[in-house]
């Protein structure tokens, strides 16, 4: 969760296990007497997670082989008297315009955080930033390390002992603890589900077509066509879904989006 003294960035034993599988099959209603339904508007399409893989992300691991051969070493800071004497080695090495590492581990309220703060030989300056849970609480697996490129580094008003990264860029994702596999593309006519913009971009709460004016009445609404969701299962019937690559790593995905195509696929797996 947030670091009490540190800007927050916008996701033990390192295992790897398969869970069950979460596909969810699209069924075809049929008709009484056997006559056909007039055919439906286009659905959007969607990818259901299937196995997930477990680690712990480890800021220094992911850190170190992106800092230039010839970099100032300014540490991996713990203490406060190390964190103050890292931050005294970044301001001197970007005094004498050199290229540096220092890595800060900052104090957190319900999950420990960190981060890393690079200078390349050619002046470019970028930061890596940890949380063990972003979530907060106690999940496993639940890490996850973002980049971001700054524009410089500053000290931070609110903590002598930590350096602020001033940046008007979109962190990316370098690594988060759980990543899932997804299953084929298919047809997301049997959901429905609940989008707030103003709460988390791309981010959807989606329910199974079964009590359909429940879900109208909560403001659940069909997928519209073009829309590709990527889901994973939190519940019977119920899922965590993103429409974009930033909101993947909220869902937990890692996964590299193509256009959806041009119509539908018919049916399901």
């Amino acid at each position: 969760m947030q670091a009490g003294l540190a800007a927050r960035e916008p996701y033990g034993m390192t295992g790897h296990r398969s869970v069950a599988a979460l596909f969810v099959m699209l069924g075809v209603s049929g008709c009484a007497g056997g006559q056909k339904a007039p055919p439906a508007a286009p659905a959007g399409t969607v990818r259901f997670t299937t196995q997930a893989h477990f680690k712990d992300c480890d800021i220094v691991a992911t850190a170190r082989p992106l800092a230039d051969a010839q970099a100032v070493d300014c540490g991996d800071a713990r203490a406060s008297e190390d964190r103050l004497k890292a931050k005294a080695c970044v301001e001197a090495a970007e005094a004498a315009d050199k290229p540096f590492i220092a890595i800060f581990h900052l104090p957190g309220i319900d999950s420990a955080v960190s981060k890393a703060l690079l200078r390349s030989s050619n002046g470019e300056r970028f930061q890596l930033w940890y949380d063990s849970d972003p979530s907060g609480g106690n999940g496993r697996y639940q890490s996850h390390i973002s980049r971001r490129a700054c524009e410089r580094f500053v000290p931070d008003p609110d903590f002598e002992e930590d350096l602020r990264c001033e940046s008007q860029a979109e962190g990316t994702t370098l690594c988060l603890g759980t990543e899932y596999d997804l299953g084929p593309l298919q047809s997301a006519a049997n959901l429905m589900c609940l989008h707030d913009e103003s709460f988390r971009a791309g981010f959807f709460d989606c329910a199974l077509r079964k009590n359909v004016k429940r879900l109208v009445d909560l403001g659940y609404k069909p997928v519209s066509a073009g829309t590709l969701l990527v889901c994973k299962s939190e519940g019977p019937g119920s899922f965590s879904c993103s429409s974009s690559s930033q909101a993947d790593a909220e869902v937990g995905v890692r996964f590299e989006r193509e256009p959806p195509p041009d119509a539908s696929p018919k049916g399901g797996p």
